[in-house]
């Protein structure tokens, strides 16, 4: 084999496990979830089996999504660890994969085309990840208020008990051009009840205490292991 042959399959393979970085990954990784989670149960008529997961479970509106991946050599930065600006990247497709599970019901059967548009985001980064490093996102709705619903995402290593980073995203939900409270939504999807609204009421007052927002160690402690969806 010559030289220029190792080389190119040197090259064959860096982008290869650099897939997540291509042109268009970004697209690819993002709509398989939509397509997966709202497109196909619509179309196949297997739409009730995740709703109804949710809906007979009484944490189903706290039901927690993991997205496995692991540090490509186009995430790096030159410290040679994940660069801070592509968790951004995954924490989109982590929390579009929760979303359109705990409100696919609204997805589907809306005829206004509800959607769930950031309003800000909150991370803290407390460990690196390094390349080629394996890492799991785990991802739940928090609380909510009367306007806003939180989401707590956190990369995780080591069979989830090592936490790298804690990101907690602030959504507004739009049923076509009219915002719709959370509260109404998770009662439209069946999955709103006494006992996830008191755990929400918790972790709310928890953000609204000084400095709770960015309390990393009191969000470290929440509970994110109700039913895995």
């Amino acid at each position: 084999m010559t030289l220029f042959n190792v080389f190119k399959w040197f090259c064959y393979c860096y982008l290869l496990s650099s897939y997540k970085s291509l042109p268009s990954a970004y697209f690819f990784r993002f709509y398989y979830y939509v397509i997966k989670n709202l497109i196909i149960p619509c179309v196949t008529g297997l739409k009730t089996r995740n709703i109804k997961k949710l809906q007979d479970n009484k944490y189903g509106a706290l039901g927690y999504t993991v997205l496995s991946s692991y540090v490509c050599p186009f995430d790096c930065d030159f410290y040679m660890h994940k660069s801070n600006s592509t968790y951004f990247t995954e924490l989109d497709i982590s929390r579009t994969d929760l979303m359109s599970k705990v409100f696919q019901k609204l997805f589907l059967e809306s005829k206004r085309y509800p959607y769930v548009p950031v309003a800000n985001v909150f991370t803290e980064f407390m460990r690196e990840l390094k390349p080629f490093q394996p890492y799991n996102i785990v991802s739940s709705i928090l609380c909510w208020d009367q306007k806003w619903i939180f989401v707590i995402s956190r990369f995780m290593t080591k069979n989830n008990t090592v936490q790298h980073t804690i990101s907690v995203t602030k959504y507004v939900l739009k049923n076509g051009r009219i915002t719709i409270s959370p509260r109404e939504a998770l009662e439209y999807c069946g999955i709103y009840n006494e006992t996830v609204a008191e755990i929400s009421a918790q972790n709310y007052k928890l953000m609204s205490e000084d400095s709770g927002f960015h309390n990393t160690e009191a969000l470290k402690k929440i509970k994110l292991d109700y039913v895995h969806i």
